[in-house]
């Protein structure tokens, strides 16, 4: 038995879930100078989900969701990338 190769495309949020992963980005994190090791990617990711308009996505399109809204990762070869960010909203701290 051969394992069906995935396709990048089966991991590609619709654009509706994109939009409201980049709406919350946008609302609840703000750049800043020094890398935030508290909030790699997984622990925004559950941030993200846990909240009212949350749902389920995987670390890697957090991740392509945080380039997208312009923040670049500290390391791209660690498995959870930390970011130059600070959380605008204390009820996600």
């Amino acid at each position: 038995m051969t394992k069906r190769k995935k396709d990048a495309n089966e991991y590609e949020l619709p654009g509706i879930q994109k939009k409201a992963l980049d709406n919350w980005i946008t609302l609840n994190i703000l750049p800043q100078k020094i890398p935030n090791d508290i909030y790699a990617s997984y622990a925004l990711k559950l941030l993200f989900e846990q909240t009212p308009d949350g749902f389920f996505i995987t670390n890697k399109q957090f991740k392509e969701a945080m380039v997208r809204c312009d923040f670049s990762p500290v390391n791209k070869n660690k498995l959870n990338w930390d970011f130059r960010v600070s959380l605008k909203s204390s009820e996600l701290k």
